[in-house]
């Protein structure tokens, strides 16, 4: 027995309500179930119910056994205080408030259709590793399927604006700075992201808007900061840029704040996705777009997004993929892939963020337009979900099959959602 299949069963009413009683004989009418709390707190709220003909409004707290209230320490804690009615598998306890009164309990042991438990049993317990339901995918409506894409997409686009707020947050609410460095640690892409997001942290974004106009002392802020001024290079230029850097380093003191160079990975990465290479691009989008959060916030068109942060780097950078390496390769600007990568994962979830912090629907609204309006990724999850017919046409779709995939089934979370309640109905 599990405690989220007890949610299941509480909030559709999958049980035996005939002569519905407490466990000490108190007649139950269920009017409201209550909603369900995915934060601290009981598991439902603002339910209604009447017991021995009084009614109550109030919470329901749901265990397997009874004595897991004791357990859990709900005892001692007052925000329990307000629950009307404790839903347990087992009662094998009474349970009282903190002010001593007992609590009534309903017990459904014996209410619950062993068949629904037995469907339930089988879904979670499949033998695919990783998505329960994929037997059955195809013979849901195709309805049903996005819908629960669309309640994916906006819940990871939720818990990426919670992150970005903690940033946020410790930014001072400072939503350039905090940009910054959600920028950043997407241009470290997956080898290089922490790296990336410590220079973030090691050099304020305000200095690098105050030098904004000069790229060459933007790059040599960054590099010298990352910590990669430090070897005795060969080329002109990395030693002008040493000597720029130590200036300006002893201006703003921040020679105790630079990085390491060893933290920086090269190893199974191909010359252009190179830190070094990373580090010049975002000097140069940094020079052409300085007020990067005033951008996302007031562009209207995600092809004005997509130009913007069409940057090409320095001349150097254009010939070299390192220090002392030149190479044949011509250009070195962003990608159009690259660049719809970060507005997947920078511009997207900041607008979700803002709109989470504001309460501005309209935010949340353009992040969401703009991810349909971005081809689908190509992942081994896409794929996969691609294979069991379920629709990945865009980035919109691809996020939430990421976020279904991760959060839901790799979890077991199957009651969770639309598509796992659907198939245990059908079982």
């Amino acid at each position: 027995m599990k405690e989220n299949f007890l949610h299941f069963v509480w909030q559709h009413q999958y049980f035996d309500k005939k002569e519905l009683k407490t466990f000490v004989g108190e007649n139950i009418n269920i009017f409201t179930t209550g909603y369900y709390n995915t934060d601290s707190g009981p598991d439902f709220q603002q339910a209604r119910l009447e017991i021995s003909h009084v009614t109550w409004y109030g919470n329901v707290e749901i265990h397997i056994r009874a004595s897991d209230w004791l357990a859990h320490n709900h005892q001692y804690d007052q925000a329990y205080d307000n629950v009307v009615l404790h839903v347990v598998w087992e009662n094998d306890t009474e349970i009282r408030r903190t002010d001593g009164s007992p609590i009534p309990t309903l017990e459904l042991k014996n209410r619950i259709d062993q068949q629904l438990l037995q469907k339930y049993t089988a879904l979670v317990s499949s033998n695919d590793l990783h998505i329960p339901c994929s037997q059955s995918l195809d013979r849901l409506p195709e309805i049903l399927k996005i819908s629960m894409l669309e309640t994916a997409l906006i819940g990871r686009l939720q818990n990426k604006a919670t992150n970005i707020l903690e940033i946020v947050e410790n930014c001072q609410e400072d939503w350039e700075e905090a940009s910054f460095r959600v920028l950043c640690r997407n241009f470290g892409f997956k080898l290089n992201a922490e790296p990336f997001y410590e220079l973030s942290q090691r050099i304020p974004f305000s200095l690098l808007k105050k030098h904004a106009d000069n790229l060459f002392q933007l790059e040599a802020l960054l590099f010298g900061q990352a910590g990669m001024l430090d070897a005795n290079y060969k080329d002109d230029y990395a030693q002008k840029l040493k000597k720029e850097y130590e200036f300006l380093a002893a201006k703003y003191h921040l020679q105790q704040s630079k990085m390491l160079p060893a933290v920086w990975k090269f190893l199974r990465t191909r010359p252009a996705n190179f830190p070094t290479i990373r580090i010049a691009q975002l000097a140069a989008l940094i020079s052409k777009v300085p007020n990067l959060f005033s951008l996302i916030r007031e562009a209207e068109d995600l092809s004005h997004i997509i130009n913007t942060f069409t940057t090409q780097p320095s001349y150097y950078w254009q010939q070299h993929y390192a220090f002392d390496k030149p190479w044949e390769k011509d250009g070195n600007k962003l990608g159009l892939s690259s660049i719809q990568n970060i507005i997947i994962n920078t511009v997207v979830p900041v607008l979700a963020a803002y709109a989470k912090y504001y309460n501005r629907e309209e935010y949340m609204e353009k992040a969401t337009h703009w991810l349909e309006n971005i081809p689908a990724e190509d992942n081994k999850i896409s794929k996969t979900w691609k294979t069991l017919g379920l629709s990945q046409r865009n980035a919109g779709e691809t996020q939430a099959g990421i976020e279904l995939f991760n959060n839901y089934c790799k979890n077991r979370l199957c009651l969770n959602c639309q598509i796992g309640v659907a198939v245990i109905n059908k079982l």
